[in-house]
């Protein structure tokens, strides 16, 4: 997919605005010319062009979006220096936050772009090189609209269903309940299923591995709600299917380009640079979302990923640290940061000794010098030399501005980033949009949700073991808080933490919250629960037709 990436169709865009000008005045007059669904669309691939969109968009999205990867959580915040910039004082948290707007819209343009396309893809006035093909673009379309309502589920609950592309103003919208939301998403996700190929060539595209892991995590969710033993066992069922299936595996030896490296283990590997992909021959990756830098350099914009200068730390704030090599991440703004709980409590040697996704080339604590101009009295003569933590520690003046570098984030081998704006600050390796161990730890959830928690440590234990850790978790340790730490180790911006706590229901997210937030402020301004985020309160305006409900908690 490197080669279309970056082809927006615009024109097809246009219908997302059909149907929303007024009917009176000068709006009326009948134009000579006018993109609609019925003119603007002539061939198939025309219509895998819109397809293509939405794959631009998702990446766009899943990468840069800070609370898709955690911000405001257990795992993430902004530092103290960027309190401003925090997304947990919920004294200025409500429905119209832009936050939970940016999210509803982009899963609802999600859904009218998927709309679309299967709407054309069953027209007959456009011709197909195959019924396989046109039945793979419906798959597609199928897939985003399924994962988008079962994301809304997840962080909303139940919302409107729009199955169809609409060709008028509608403003009596109703919701649907959270458990139809999610066996909506799941018919899709299911429909799609047999028309998604096992594997394909062109890195990116959906594969039936990624709807199979979509329905692992929907049917959970679903069982969640209902309390059906049923849903779980779905849920693993349709796990078992990607993790047994023959075609997915662990990595438990090295690989890459870099496997010859002395000094590293299989879990650095799975983040360099064209270790990424299963065409790269990573079995572990069921979906990827794709970079380019030739598209980057061809003012994109978006093809990169902006790891190294959102979640590095800034070092330069200490004396003889040069805050913008590869030994420092890149060229780091602290724009993000680890939690306590995220750097040192999942980490406790107890539960942790000889974990490599602990290990010091993974998760770099020590900071050395490396400014050859420092000191001024002998210059260079520290090169190498660990900084003292007291220095460190004054430099940093609590700041938050010094933490831990997290390699999966960045590279050590900055070559095409020292490129153009800001060099060193962006990423172009492609980037997992699901790796199996996340189908997994699903699993295991799921089977913890049933009352197997010997087959739920099973499988933590088969990352855990990957991982060589010499403590593995038994059957009577198995919670929900023990899972969630487990999906920290493992999936840290990797996964949509949000949309993970909140799927669990109850007061999972906000007491996790509360307990390990960043800032002290957050257990004295969170002073109500919550379990789904507020439907915006544009969207609640904007449909003047029907009242929709607030979700509770949020109508304060």
């Amino acid at each position: 997919m490197k080669t279309n990436r970056t082809i927006l169709f615009f024109a097809a865009l246009s219908l997302l605005f059909l149907g929303s000008c007024d009917d009176e005045g000068f709006l009326t007059e009948e134009p000579k010319t006018f993109n609609t669904i019925d003119n603007i669309f002539s061939s198939s691939a025309q219509t895998d062009q819109l397809l293509i969109t939405m794959y631009s968009e998702f990446r766009s999205f899943k990468v840069t979006n800070r609370q898709m990867k955690g911000f405001g959580t257990d795992v993430y915040d902004s530092p103290l220096f960027r309190l401003g910039q925090s997304f947990t004082d919920y004294s200025r948290i409500n429905p119209q936050n832009g936050v939970f707007n940016t999210f509803y819209t982009f899963y609802y343009e999600m859904i009218t772009r998927a709309n679309t396309v299967i709407e054309v893809a069953n027209r007959e006035n456009i011709s197909w090189p195959s019924e396989a093909e046109r039945a793979y673009v419906i798959a597609q379309a199928k897939f985003f609209r399924g994962y988008s309502y079962g994301s809304l589920a997840q962080l909303f609950g139940g919302v409107p269903l729009v199955t169809e592309v609409l060709s008028e103003p509608k403003f009596d919208f109703v919701r649907a309940t959270r458990e139809e939301t999610y066996q909506f998403a799941i018919a899709d996700l299911e429909a799609a299923v047999p028309d998604l190929p096992e594997t394909t060539p062109q890195d990116g595209r959906v594969v039936r591995g990624a709807a199979q892991h979509y329905l692992s995590e929907f049917y959970l969710s679903l069982g969640i709600v209902t309390g059906s033993d049923s849903d779980f066992q779905r849920s693993v069922d349709f796990a078992n299917d990607v993790i047994d299936g023959g075609v997915f595996s662990l990595m438990i030896s090295r690989f890459g380009e870099r496997m010859d490296e002395a000094d590293k283990d299989v879990w650095w590997d799975l983040f360099r640079k064209n270790n990424v992909n299963y065409n790269d021959g990573n079995m572990e990756c069921v979906w990827s979302i794709q970079t380019d830098f030739d598209a980057w350099q061809a003012e994109d914009n978006e093809a990169f990923l902006n790891y190294p200068r959102v979640f590095m730390p800034a070092l330069r704030v200490i004396p003889g640290v040069s805050g913008t090599d590869e030994d420092v991440g890149g060229r780091g703004v602290a724009f993000i940061a680890p939690t306590n709980y995220t750097k040192d409590s999942i980490w406790d040697p107890a539960i942790s000794d000889n974990d490599q996704r602990n290990a010091e080339h993974n998760i770099r604590r020590i900071i050395r010098y490396n400014d050859p101009s420092y000191p001024p009295d002998n210059p260079g003569s520290l090169i190498g030399q660990i900084v003292p933590q007291d220095s460190i520690d004054k430099a940093d003046e609590n700041l938050g501005l010094v933490y831990p570098i997290y390699q999966k984030l960045t590279t050590d081998n900055f070559l095409d980033e020292n490129i153009g704006f800001r060099p060193k600050s962006n990423l172009f390796r492609d980037e997992y949009a699901i790796r199996l161990a996340e189908t997994i730890l699903l699993r295991a959830e799921a089977y913890h949700r049933l009352g197997n928690n010997q087959a739920a440590a099973n499988n933590i234990n088969l990352l855990r073991s990957r991982a060589q850790c010499t403590y593995l978790v038994s059957a009577g340790e198995v919670d929900i808080d023990f899972i969630l730490d487990e999906r920290a180790r493992e999936l840290l911006a990797e996964e949509s933490r949000w949309q993970t706590l909140l799927r669990m229901g109850g007061t999972v997210a906000v007491d996790r919250i509360r307990r390990y937030a960043f800032h002290p402020h957050v257990a004295t301004s969170l002073t109500f629960d919550y379990n789904l985020w507020p439907i915006p309160q544009t969207v609640i305006d904007r449909n003047s037709g029907v009242v929709l409900e607030q979700n509770p908690g949020w109508n304060r």
